[in-house]
């Protein structure tokens, strides 16, 4: 199979109980960060679905903080149809969707190392900004 087998759409409210139990796994499994239906319901306004036969086999969301930043979330990938160039063509939506809303910077954070650099992503900007993270305890 190839990208054209695929169907890339924007997502929309009608959209939620779908997305919502295409990412139950994922969320279950640890993969993606629990989200409640009011967070995925807000996410779904810069969301992208790619179906296969109607079914859902992608997701992700673009969150646009502000002008200066946003964040590619929830990215998943039916496993039966990973490495077929549906994540990447996913990012490359957010990104797009970050260049019409003019925002300055976008992050990601997953496993997916490969994945994102393959699309163009780094550690730091060419500027030299880094991420820094703490885990603040309970």
């Amino acid at each position: 199979m190839t990208e054209f087998d695929f169907q890339f759409d924007n997502a929309t409210q009608d959209d939620l109980a779908d997305v919502q139990a295409f990412l139950q796994p994922f969320m279950d499994d640890q993969h993606l960060l629990p989200r409640t239906s009011l967070e995925l319901q807000l996410l779904l306004k810069h969301g992208f679905i790619c179906r296969q036969n109607s079914k859902i086999v992608g997701f992700v969301a673009f969150e646009m903080y502000s002008k200066k930043l946003g964040e590619i979330q929830c990215l998943a990938v039916d496993t039966e149809v990973r490495r077929q160039g549906i994540g990447g063509t996913l990012v490359k939506m957010c990104v797009q969707r970050a260049r019409e809303q003019k925002v300055k910077e976008v992050l990601a954070i997953s496993a997916s190392e490969e994945m994102f650099r393959s699309c163009g992503f780094d550690y730091s900007l060419p500027n030299q900004k880094r991420a820094f993270f703490i885990q603040p305890g309970e």
